[in-house]
């Protein structure tokens, strides 16, 4: 928006456009202005007095969608992150940060250590517009997860020398994308990809995507949508089975294709930010998952409950107190 609010840029624009002077706006103002233009010669004093009142209401219509669009995006959600984010349980916060570093090109944004120091209690890394969690519990949890890379064949490589595993070469596909994978010293397992076109990143997926893989696909997808209003927006089957699918969680997607052949259940950690981490946790329970922990307040500045769903997911259900 322009340094002069909407109302004034309109006021400017109005006189000037009865003056037959010319005037700068912003893109609103001066298409709403130019309708307004082609009346600007009737001398009738009172339909210009209307003209002016009528682009007025039309401006502040505008700038309330606006702020109710803004509003209903960060609604619940940290600012910078999005809402939903892996969280690694690992063996070495530091040799993972490491890995992600060489291979993904991950930016450490916090470090947290235990008060001894003998481990790291939560750290945090940025690839591109996601975000991953980590800690050093006492029980190591692999995840899944789809990440986009400019260049899959050279991620590869650098995941292999940093001493990942291979679970597939670099191949191009069908659906659009040329991909491979690697399971790091962790268990990790990396789906790295470079999408064709325009951006390396898939429309509408972000950089890192998470990707468990359950047994009994469908009636995890109907979980998701009961306990937590996920939108389902892919799904792909082959010989009666979900072989991908997409589901939405505001502005992040959870990928997931059926368990099979190496590709067996990574029950998965995820930290996703709600509007209201109570009814959250409500409606999972109801929806059938069982309580980890109930809602309350944490000294970090969210309000958080924890719950963990047939399929051996854990869900940290957050808001931010801010929010």
């Amino acid at each position: 928006m322009a340094e002069r609010d909407l109302i004034q840029q309109l006021d400017e624009a109005v006189e000037a456009m009865l003056q037959a002077r010319s005037f700068e706006a912003g893109p609103e103002v001066t298409e709403l202005a130019r309708i307004g233009s082609q009346l600007r010669d009737l001398p009738d004093q009172d339909f210009q007095a209307k003209l002016r009142r009528d682009l007025a209401t039309a401006i502040r219509d505008l700038e309330k969608e606006q702020k109710n669009m803004s509003t209903a995006t960060m609604t619940g959600v940290r600012s910078g992150y999005p809402a939903l984010l892996p969280y690694l349980h690992v063996k070495s916060a530091a040799g993972e940060i490491e890995f992600l570093k060489t291979v993904l090109g991950a930016e450490e944004i916090l470090r947290f250590a235990s008060p001894d120091g003998s481990k790291v209690m939560h750290a945090e890394v940025r690839i591109g517009d996601s975000v991953i969690e980590m800690g050093e519990p006492d029980q190591v949890q692999p995840m899944a997860l789809h990440v986009y890379v400019p260049d899959v064949d050279a991620a590869y490589q650098r995941a292999l020398d940093a001493g990942a595993s291979s679970l597939g070469a670099p191949t191009d596909h069908e659906y659009g994308e040329r991909g491979a994978g690697v399971r790091d010293r962790e268990g990790n397992f990396w789906y790295l990809a470079t999408a064709q076109g325009a951006h390396f990143v898939a429309k509408g997926l972000r950089a890192v995507n998470i990707y468990p893989h359950p047994k009994g696909a469908p009636a995890f997808i109907d979980f998701l949508k009961s306990a937590f209003g996920a939108e389902e927006i892919a799904r792909h089957e082959a010989g009666g089975a979900v072989v991908h699918a997409e589901m939405r969680f505001g502005d992040s997607v959870l990928e997931m294709g059926e368990a099979h052949g190496p590709y067996q259940p990574m029950p998965s950690m995820i930290h996703y930010y709600v509007p209201d981490a109570d009814e959250a946790y409500r409606r999972a329970i109801a929806a059938g998952a069982v309580s980890v922990r109930m809602p309350e307040d944490q000294p970090y500045g969210e309000r958080n409950a924890a719950v963990k769903d047939a399929w051996g997911n854990t869900w940290f259900v957050a808001t931010p107190k801010s929010a």
